[in-house]
């Protein structure tokens, strides 16, 4: 679904993703982990080209991703981002939010863009905010919305980039509890996070990263509990030792 060949990325002299060599097939749940600056978000916003890489090169389901124009946008309609800070307009209500992909991208009509938003926002449990504001949700319930949202889009993947770091401690397994349905429905997902639950319970597999390599490349079990490189060991026990 995504193969990633040779991709290399720097920020300035700052080399941020090296040499990736990446494949994920239809259906697996991938969990970047790693600390911070080691390259986890910039890995997974190239999947889309949210980043531009400057060598190497990106597939999904087989095609080349443009790096611009009308084929780029394509593409980019079939892969669902979901981010840290919701990114919700705030002037349209949810419905809107929701429907506006469907009706400007995919061209559907009002009703049946809007009959499928209602099934969306039934499914993350907020059909009943559906004239609200953004302001007006908590953000548990506007991190669920950007997920319908993308979901309306019916992307073939599906990007999470720490979506529950802004969050209430309340508030993240109302999200986690969405992504782990997703998971379980076959939905391809690529997602950084910090929360370990969410890998042990829903990760196909998990990919370590340090200084914008993959360090590790394991299932769940095997990375928390014999982690084999040294930043792996020293990350896992300083998070899990709390």
């Amino acid at each position: 679904m995504v193969a990633m060949k040779d991709v290399q990325k720097h920020f300035g002299d700052l080399h941020v993703l090296r040499d990736i060599d990446l494949e994920i097939p239809k259906g697996q749940v991938v969990v970047l982990l790693g600390p911070s600056g080691s390259g986890k978000s910039t890995l997974c916003r190239t999947i889309n080209r949210l980043e531009p890489i400057d060598s190497g090169e990106i597939r999904i389901e087989g095609e080349l991703l443009p790096s611009e124009g009308k084929d780029l946008a394509r593409l980019r309609a079939d892969v669902g981002m979901v981010f840290q800070s919701f990114n919700l307009f705030a002037h349209k209500t949810i419905l809107d939010n929701v429907t506006l992909g469907p009706i400007k991208v995919r061209k559907q009509k009002k009703a049946d863009a809007e009959a499928a938003a209602m099934v969306l926002l039934e499914r993350v449990g907020v059909a009943a905010q559906k004239d609200k504001y953004p302001a007006q949700l908590s953000g548990g319930q506007q991190q669920r919305v950007a997920i319908a949202r993308s979901l309306a889009m019916n992307p073939k993947v599906m990007l999470f980039d720490e979506p529950t770091s802004a969050l209430d401690p309340e508030m993240v397994n109302e999200v986690l509890d969405v992504m782990v349905s997703l998971a379980r429905e076959g939905m391809t997902m690529v997602v950084v996070t910090h929360e370990m639950g969410f890998a042990r319970q829903a990760a196909d597999r998990v990919l370590f990263l340090a200084d914008g390599a993959i360090v590790e490349d394991t299932d769940p079990e095997s990375v928390f509990t014999a982690p084999e490189s040294d930043r792996a060991k020293d990350f896992l026990s300083k998070i899990l030792g709390h």
